[in-house]
């Protein structure tokens, strides 16, 4: 439109960009190896070509580690070998407690329980009598029925003795029976400082391992232990499961309820038992056979 004087003369073409914006290829100046780095491998390598040198001291003290470890590793292999001798097994063998006879054991029982079951203790421990007294808690009836049991039993209480056979017992062990009215169960107390044995089956338990030569019980055998816990299970239950619990007891009943041959899982069974008066839910010979022992 307008005709301008040349200023700056150029005879050049001019090559005009096709592009806004030009970028140096960041592939040409990399080798074949740098290109097959995966990223780790590549941050390590910048990171180690940075000012910064922290990278570089714990690769070094890494290395020093490794040495370290390799050291001590060459150290325990060689103690090992020098340490191997001829060890044999050592067979564990358990020795069965004996138990010292106390001086007195006091027990307290619900008048409900009649202990006729001691007569076997008595008949085979010579060091053992027996004392009993009634507490004020105990209703009249109850305590009729006490004192007829043991009148009926003369040979089963101290109480009955005449003087010259009391020098002879000095050095027995007292059994000292307390019938009581308590919601609680039976308790076994040798002082009044120790914690009591509960229960009519943890009672007899200790009285069979004080006396083992009176009643069969093998503390190691696990299937008497679960039939005693049965029992003791019946003994703190009531109502209908109770019939659940003596199915298990007597589920192998033949003549006695273990190994058809008395135990104390007898005594403690045919004890609950008349304690709990369910006597029509056992086996009517089982229960004449336990009759004829202990009564």
């Amino acid at each position: 439109m307008y005709h301008m004087k040349t200023i700056v003369p150029v005879e050049d073409n001019i090559m005009l960009p096709q592009c806004m914006y030009y970028l140096k290829n960041p592939n040409n100046n990399l080798k074949i190896d740098e290109v097959e780095l995966n990223i780790s491998d590549q941050v390590m390598r910048f990171l180690k070509n940075s000012p910064n040198k922290t990278m570089i001291e714990l690769e070094q003290r890494q290395t020093q580690l490794l040495q370290k470890l390799d050291v001590l590793y060459d150290r325990i292999k060689t103690i090992s070998t020098l340490c191997k001798l001829d060890v044999q097994p050592k067979i564990a063998t358990r020795k069965s407690e004996l138990i010292l006879e106390p001086e007195e054991i006091v027990v307290v029982l619900d008048p409900k329980i009649l202990p006729s079951f001691l007569g076997l203790f008595l008949k085979r421990s010579p060091n053992l009598h027996v004392t009993w007294h009634i507490h004020s808690s105990v209703s009249t009836e109850d305590s009729f029925k006490i004192k007829d049991f043991f009148k009926n039993k003369p040979d089963l209480s101290f109480n009955n003795l005449n003087a010259n056979k009391i020098a002879v017992l000095k050095n027995r062990t007292n059994l000292r029976l307390i019938f009581k009215n308590v919601s609680a169960s039976a308790e076994l107390r040798m002082s009044s400082l120790d914690v009591p044995l509960v229960g009519i089956v943890n009672i007899l338990r200790f009285l069979c391992l004080l006396y083992p030569t009176v009643i069969q019980y093998d503390q190691n055998d696990y299937f008497v232990d679960n039939l005693l816990d049965q029992c003791h299970l019946l003994e703190k239950t009531s109502g209908k499961q109770m019939e659940d619990i003596i199915t298990q007891i007597f589920f192998q009943c033949k003549g006695w309820v273990y190994k058809n041959e008395l135990s104390i899982v007898d005594v403690a069974a045919f004890i609950i038992i008349q304690m709990k008066g369910v006597v029509k839910a056992v086996p009517k010979t089982w229960y004449n056979k336990c009759e004829k022992t202990f009564m």
